[in-house]
C-alpha cells in the first residue's frame, strides 16, 4: 500500500502563514504521512496537483480579503481541491481579536470560498501576528495604528506573534480524521 501524499500550499505576505504551514506539514509528517510544501507564487517547475491524495491550503487576510495570486490559484485547481479531502485555514490580526473581528474573519473566508467554488472539508482561521520588522515604514506606521485601536502590541522594534499553536494543532487533528467522523 503506497502512503498517502498530502499538499500544504500557502500564500504569504510577510511570513506567518508560511511559518503556519510548516508547522502544520510538521505535524502530519509526525504522524506518518508524506508531505510536500509550496508557496503558491513560487510553486516548482512543471507543478502539478495530480498525485496529492489529500490538500490543505493556508493564507492570510490583508485589507479584508485573501489575494489575487490565491483566488487564481484556487479557481485554477478547483477540480482537483474539490475531489479529494481538502482544508482551508485563514490567517489574520482580526482572529485574535475580539468576538466581532473572529466572526468577521469568518466571514472573509465564507466569501472567499463562495467566491471561488471551492468546499474544503474542514476550515480555520488562526491568528497572525505584528510582523512589524517586516513591513515597510508606511505599512508599519500604519500598522502600529491599528493595533493600538485595536488594544494589541505597538512596539515597532520587534515583532509579535499571536498564533495559537494548540489551534493549528486542532486543525491538523481534524483533518486526518478518517472521513464520516466529526
Amino acid at each position: 500500500m503506497q502512503m498517502p501524499t498530502i499538499l500544504i500550499a500557502y500564500d504569504t505576505t510577510e511570513g506567518q502563514t508560511r511559518k503556519i504551514a510548516q508547522h502544520v506539514a510538521d505535524v502530519i509528517a509526525r504522524s506518518g504521512r508524506k508531505v510536500q510544501v509550496i508557496d503558491i507564487r513560487r510553486p516548482p517547475t512543471s507543478f502539478t496537483m495530480d498525485g496529492f491524495d489529500a490538500i490543505v491550503i493556508g493564507a492570510s487576510i490583508h485589507m479584508s480579503k485573501h489575494s489575487r495570486q490565491l483566488t487564481e490559484f484556487v479557481r485554477r485547481h478547483i477540480a482537483r481541491l474539490n475531489a479529494v479531502p481538502s482544508g482551508f485555514f485563514s490567517v489574520s490580526l482580526s482572529a485574535a481579536g475580539s468576538e466581532k473581528e473572529r466572526e468577521e474573519a469568518g466571514r472573509f473566508v465564507e466569501e472567499f470560498l463562495i467566491q471561488t467554488g471551492w468546499n474544503p472539508a474542514i476550515k480555520a482561521t488562526l491568528a497572525g501576528g505584528l510582523l512589524y520588522r517586516e513591513y515597510g515604514f508606511l505599512k508599519r506606521w500604519m500598522m502600529k495604528k491599528i493595533a493600538g485601536n485595536g488594544g494589541k502590541d505597538t512596539d515597532t522594534s520587534r515583532n509579535h506573534e499571536y498564533t495559537d499553536w494548540n489551534a493549528a494543532d486542532q486543525f491538523v487533528a481534524r483533518f486526518l480524521e478518517p472521513q464520516g467522523k466529526s
